[in-house]
């Protein structure tokens, strides 16, 4: 499907008289005051400073392509906004629109009521129907907003059976409207809505105060576990749970000796392994989040840098379709002011000129997108070359940390073995025997334990963060691939499109 481009004969084309004189085309814009630009197959809201922003008091763009509310700050005696049947997932970018009193918003994807703080004492009618809402936490939104008196939320995943029950709870709420769901709202619908919904407003309130206080720290926890699974921590203990003996040596040998011997000499030996333990696991974690946050910060600069790029390509993609309507303009142009003497030998040259045109866009087009694929494939590479570079640091240091903390594992094991040993010297042979070979294997049993255990947390560590590379690129490759051939098919289509309008004129 070919795409539009809003210049100054698209914004024309919304005027509902039939003014036609491009000489005056500067003043006429300068008075429009209803602009409808609906069914236009319009992708961004774009070039509007064409339009005198004083003036311009109606907007509407339904039915469209659009995916963001942009530009339109300049419009601040904008008094309605229709922007319903689009593809807009957030409301956003309003904060100019002081005295807008109508949007329709009806359609599209959105999921939340934001971003209307500007319009609290202005909006009087809101359509949000039809769209993706599936709670009515926005009902404790709208209650701020002082004059709205009409609201449409007709056909969304939160509406409730039966009709009669959502109509009563949102009127109790938003105790200004007049209007709900395109019905008229009697005196006495709103005063049945508020004597039955008085007490549940009341608890909505407190829940609703109860929910922020407990989302906060329920939040901070939650980021908390995603940033030690994006460092690759999740298995590995942190604060209380760091204990060197509950944690790490719970073993017969280890509490006997410490149980057995009050002296301050073997308890100080097992706080400085316990300490050092510690500390090496702290090392190991704050070296996996300094790596997280590194590789956070490269991924986020590449995809601003890949965002400006992109938006570089649509931008200079725009110009050339841009060119070549102004282009066609032109032929038509001049082909209706020529004579009729020669007009079948005219047309046949404009056909040819407008066919090498159209092939001329198609290749430029081209070689446009080529050149961006290359850019974004090269950033890509070169990306990766700085991760797995970052990446091999950080599995060294690991390595390194690991290896540590299992010879302090086995040195305090070993300790612990001897002075065990040492501690039943003075029985008799073979209660000796006996016991020695119950520590040994007691001992043995424990580093063999400890030592998997920490060859278990040492793989799972480096294997997600090999894991984590493999995937992002995955993900980054997969991307351009489908925008290369996203970007490819529009070309084709607008291409083809150009060609099937050339063929019908001929004929």
């Amino acid at each position: 499907m070919e795409f539009t481009v809003i210049n100054a004969d698209v914004i024309r084309s919304g005027r509902d008289d039939d003014y036609q004189n491009d000489s005056d085309a500067t003043r006429t814009f300068e008075h429009f005051g209803c602009l409808d630009l609906s069914c236009s197959n319009i992708l961004h809201i774009a070039n509007l400073c064409l339009i005198s922003s004083s003036n311009l008091t109606s907007l509407k763009l339904p039915v469209n392509r659009i995916e963001k509310i942009c530009n339109l700050d300049s419009f601040t005696n904008l008094v309605e906004l229709d922007l319903s049947h689009n593809h807009i997932k957030q409301i956003e970018n309003l904060q100019g629109l002081v005295k807008l009193q109508r949007l329709i918003l009806n359609h599209n994807p959105l999921t939340k009521i934001q971003n209307l703080d500007t319009q609290r004492n202005c909006l009087e009618m809101l359509d949000i129907g039809c769209c993706n809402i599936t709670d009515y936490k926005f009902t404790l939104y709208l209650k701020k907003f002082t004059n709205l008196i009409s609201l449409v939320i007709e056909g969304n995943p939160c509406q409730t059976e039966p009709i009669d029950s959502e109509r009563t709870f949102i009127l109790s709420i938003v105790q200004t409207l007049l209007v709900f769901n395109n019905r008229t709202i009697t005196v006495e619908e709103r005063k049945e809505a508020f004597d039955i919904h008085s007490q549940m407003i009341t608890l909505l309130k407190k829940n609703d105060r109860k929910w922020k206080l407990m989302s906060v720290d329920e939040q901070l926890r939650l980021e908390r576990m995603v940033d030690r699974k994006n460092a690759f921590l999740d298995g590995i203990p942190e604060g209380e749970d760091v204990d060197f003996n509950v944690s790490v040596f719970r073993n017969t040998t280890v509490e006997h000796v410490l149980m057995e011997n009050s002296r301050y000499g073997i308890h100080n030996v097992y706080r400085t392994y316990a300490d050092d333990f510690k500390r090496m696991i702290t090392e190991i974690t704050e070296a996996a989040e300094t790596s997280r946050g590194i590789r956070s910060r490269l991924v986020h600069e590449f995809h601003e840098e890949l965002r400006q790029l992109i938006d570089s390509g649509v931008d200079e993609s725009r110009k050339c379709v841009s060119e070549f309507a102004e282009y066609k303009k032109r032929v038509k142009c001049g082909l209706s002011a020529g004579s009729d003497d020669g007009e079948n030998s005219a047309t046949n040259d404009v056909n040819i000129a407008f066919d090498e045109k159209t092939q001329v866009t198609w290749l430029t087009l081209m070689r446009h997108e080529d050149k961006l694929s290359r850019k974004i494939t090269k950033m890509i590479a070169e990306l990766r070359d700085v991760l797995e570079k970052q990446i091999v640091e950080f599995k060294q240091l690991v390595n390194d940390r690991f290896c540590m903390l299992q010879r302090q594992q086995n040195i305090f094991l070993q300790f612990i073995l001897e002075y065990a040993v040492s501690s039943v010297q003075s029985d008799d042979i073979n209660s000796r025997i006996s016991k020695v070979s119950q520590f040994t294997n007691d001992i043995s049993q424990c580093m063999e334990s400890q030592a998997s255990q920490v060859e278990r947390a040492e793989l799972y560590i480096t294997q997600s963060a090999s894991k984590w590379l493999d995937d992002i690129f995955n993900k980054l490759n997969s991307e351009e691939i489908q925008r290369n051939r996203r970007k490819i098919s529009e070309i084709a289509t607008f291409i083809h499109n150009q060609k099937e309008k050339s063929e019908v004129a001929e004929s």
